[in-house]
């Protein structure tokens, strides 16, 4: 972000707090839902081109030309205003200044992404405004007879299915509110509470930094609901425990990316991609709440699995102690937890995320006064400042989910998602197994060069039909598209997490992303554990009953167990390859089939059990001789 001074900062700061305020206003009172989303839009194009040069290098000129694009922006917006009514109805046939100012929004707003999210993600809209237009020029059943410019320029600026669309709405109606609460949270000082109590807790113990850093990276990234975001929080704190304890600067930075990466799908925050997953199924999102929650324990559960077998291996040191145990941590600074526990009340008794998000932001704002801290008294002027710090975290995130309207808006014009999971159902034959490697390589695909909502975005639009159709329950389908595409984050050879830990860590970008890939490469199990078969889908609990929820999560776990060992290739001592083979076959067995009381449910926990007492057998003899 460009450096903003003097009068200029203070007007910035202005529009910052104007971007806050506009969300909060909607969220105690109704309003119309094209005004609340052009309003919004409109405040993006005119802090995101000031707070974004052109170039890298900020020149003087360049901060004029910005004010002017931003101006042009701004008038797109006005002009969409003038008369809300008679615009929307002439959609189909805009006038020619409708064409033209819709236009050149849609081009600024290409502009903006490339500025803020990515030269990649823009040459993605690019594209896909050229699917719209070229469509004839397509091969085979991705061909369409193309749009007129002016008939594609309305639907993506005049109506709720382009840049206006369902993206943008989670935009200023919920991330937006949820950004502020992790930065209020963050001033506040919890940050420094989740340190000082996942230190607290981890013990003394070969495996202690790693537990650390995960347990962190969780208990962090649960409020700021970012992986980027929760990595290079912890990364600076963590990076010395782990080198002391004998982590490489690639491992280090692998293991923090790993854990930051789950913050997407932890709760009660989440990523933006959890908001859409309500939009979409139309569900609460204390449903999205509940439906992440085991997932996500799992999530971590293999993380955990491969840190302390690996701590095993490699015998690594005890960090040194704290001086505090979790009780003197919870005494001292255990009112941080006080928003939380008020924000998953209200979700839980049915309120409206924006109406919980506020009230759980007014209890931080409260209990920060209960720090022994006057800097973390959230002070009016702080208030402010807080609020201008969520802006600016949020501006990134409002570009990309206006640009994913374009995107979802070219499948809604041109039936493009239809022809997509047609083309999986004629390549997976209709076996559901087949269908869930395709969903997962196309979300790979997708996501090496993509941000996870992007990729949620596509890849749900894409693959979801063609899942439901092979039998899958649709928010199954769904939870699914977005946890591959968060999985998408670690997986080499693009991975901004972990490229961000390696700048910390000094290690290596690509060695990094390869060392997140191991540690989270159990995880890679668990999309297929609550989706391959019909007991691992209560694992989502909802409509669960007890009895298939404890046999999915013991199969679950054991197949994360098995997995983590073969990744890691140590139990008590080395485990011969063959034997690692055998414990692959066992863990994927166990995801596609769940125990239950049959010879084929029981046969892939026998393959793990033998192999885990066979090693512990050999050197308990090899010890005791």
């Amino acid at each position: 972000m460009r450096e903003i001074k003097g009068v200029s900062a203070w007007v910035m700061g202005i529009f910052y707090v104007a971007f806050v305020g506009w969300s909060l206003y909607g969220a105690v009172t109704p309003i119309e839902t094209y005004i609340f989303r052009m309003v919004h839009m409109g405040l993006i194009f005119a802090l995101a081109f000031p707070a974004y040069p052109m170039l890298k290098k900020s020149f003087p000129k360049g901060w004029i030309a910005d004010v002017i694009l931003a101006a042009l922006g701004v008038a797109t917006i006005v002009w969409a205003l003038c008369d809300v009514d008679q615009f929307i109805r002439r959609s189909t046939l805009p006038d020619p200044p409708d064409f033209y100012f819709g236009l050149i929004a849609i081009i600024l707003l290409a502009e903006l992404s490339r500025r803020v999210v990515g030269m990649t993600f823009t040459l993605v809209l690019v594209g896909f405004f050229l699917y719209c237009w070229l469509g004839q020029f397509f091969p085979g059943p991705l061909a369409h007879r193309g749009y007129e410019l002016d008939r594609i320029v309305g639907h993506m600026y005049m109506t709720l299915e382009g840049m206006f669309g369902v993206p943008l709405s989670v935009s200023v109606s919920f991330v937006t509110l949820f950004v502020v609460y992790g930065t209020f949270m963050d001033v506040a000082g919890a940050g420094s509470f989740w340190m000082d109590l996942s230190l607290a807790i981890m013990g003394r113990h070969a495996a202690s930094a790693g537990r650390g850093a995960v347990i962190t990276t969780a208990l962090l990234g649960g409020p700021q609901g970012s992986g980027v975001a929760t990595t290079m929080s912890v990364a600076p704190v963590m990076w010395p425990i782990l080198k002391r304890a004998g982590y490489t600067p690639n491992m280090a930075a692998g293991l923090i990316a790993a854990g930051g990466i789950g913050a997407v799908i932890s709760p009660p925050l989440m990523g933006a991609a959890a908001f859409l997953i309500m939009q979409f199924l139309n569900v609460s999102f204390w449903d999205v709440v509940i439906m992440v929650t085991v997932p996500t324990l799992l999530y971590y559960l293999g993380t955990f699995f491969v840190v302390e077998l690996e701590a095993r291996k490699h015998n690594f040191m005890p960090p040194e102690s704290s001086g505090k145990n979790a009780g003197q941590v919870l005494k001292t600074q255990g009112h941080h937890l006080i928003s939380l526990i008020v924000l998953v009340i209200l979700l839980g008794m049915g309120r409206s995320p924006q109406s919980a998000a506020i009230w759980a932001i007014v209890a931080v704002i409260v209990t920060s006064f209960m720090s022994r801290d006057r800097n973390e008294w959230l002070t009016p002027k702080r208030i402010i400042l807080a609020a201008i710090e969520g802006a600016q975290n949020m501006i990134p995130v409002a570009v990309l989910l206006a640009g994913a309207g374009v995107i979802v808006g070219t499948f809604t014009l041109t039936g493009l998602g239809l022809k997509v999971s047609g083309l999986i159902m004629s390549l997976s034959g209709g076996i559901p197994t087949v269908a869930l490697f395709l969903a997962l390589l196309a979300s790979m695909i997708i996501g090496l060069s993509l941000p996870i909502t992007a990729t949620y975005i596509m890849t749900v639009v894409m693959v979801a039909p063609a899942l439901v159709k092979v039998g899958l329950p649709m928010h199954v389908a769904h939870l699914l598209a977005f946890y591959f595409a968060v999985l998408s984050e670690v997986s080499p050879p693009v991975g901004l997490s972990p490229s961000a830990a390696a700048a910390v860590t000094g290690g290596n970008p690509f060695g990094a992303m390869m060392q997140s890939w191991k540690y989270s490469l159990p995880a890679f199990l668990v999309p297929f554990l609550f989706s391959a078969t019909t007991v691992g889908a209560n694992l989502l609990i909802l409509d669960a009953h007890l009895g298939g929820f404890v046999m999915a999560l013991i199969s679950g776990s054991a197949a994360l167990f098995c997995l983590s060992i073969a990744i890691v290739g140590f139990l008590r001592g080395p485990i011969p390859l063959w034997q690692r083979a055998l414990l692959v076959v066992a863990s994927i067995d166990m995801a596609f089939t769940s125990i239950d009381f049959s010879l084929q449910g029981f046969i892939p926990l026998v393959i793990g059990a033998a192999v885990v007492v066979w090693n512990i057998t050999k050197y308990r003899r090899q010890q005791a001789k």
